[in-house]
């Protein structure tokens, strides 16, 4: 791994998904009480950039770890208020078999290999508001009847859901570019959202992280 040095603009796009863990209810969370995922990268090249997270590091630890040359931290991320009811990875990115889930020891605790990011700073619009980044990854999340979402609509109608936020973030409001907008939407019946392969990871200024396109949620808006 001789990648040491990589441009300040990538390292502030490799901001990927980490679990939602909440779903709505009528009062938001207080930070004490959300759930917070880690998650560590592994830079490979500038086309190989692995994300590992971790079910088991606390927070104390996450802020304690030092990595290497080749390795970063990625921010703290945590569910939004209206997240999945249910969410599994159906296997590592690299992994020909449903089921076959990297998991490996590294800086003395246990991690998974639950994305790779294929391509970083992909500019969205003319204003530089929105930033995306390719990911490599089999995720699937279910959001039952009655269950709210956030949305972000592109001016072609494609539609992102809001998947993960910066735990330590100053804004809960995002800069939309014009031609853009961000709507509430409560699901009817159950949506089941496939992340499979490769999809767009859509980063606001606020740090907010939005993920897609997603056919299933066209065809109801």
């Amino acid at each position: 791994m001789n990648v040491s040095v990589l441009p300040a603009r990538l390292l502030m796009t490799v901001l990927l998904l980490l679990s939602p863990l909440f779903g709505c209810g009528d009062s938001e969370p207080s930070v004490e009480e959300r759930q917070v995922g880690f998650e560590i990268i592994e830079i490979q090249s500038l086309t190989s950039i692995r994300a590992w997270i971790s079910p088991d590091i606390t927070f104390e630890e996450f802020e304690a770890l030092e990595v290497p040359a080749g390795w970063l931290k990625n921010q703290p991320r945590e569910s939004p208020e209206c997240g999945a009811d249910t969410m599994r990875f159906l296997k590592s990115p690299d992994a020909t078999e449903e089921g076959d889930i990297v998991a490996e020891e590294h800086f003395g605790f246990n991690w998974f290999h639950a994305a790779t990011v294929t391509q970083a700073n992909i500019p969205l619009d003319d204003e530089g508001l929105l930033m995306g980044t390719m990911v490599r990854k089999f995720h699937e999340l279910t959001y039952n009847a009655g269950s709210c979402l956030v949305l972000l609509i592109s001016p072609d109608d494609e539609v992102y859901f809001r998947i993960g936020r910066a735990a330590n973030r100053v804004s809960d409001e995002p800069t939309i570019p014009a031609g853009w907008r961000v709507e509430d939407y409560i699901t009817p019946e159950t949506v089941v959202i496939e992340l499979f392969d490769e999809n767009l990871v859509i980063r606001t200024d606020n740090e907010d992280s939005f993920q897609g396109p997603v056919p299933e949620l066209d065809a109801v808006l």
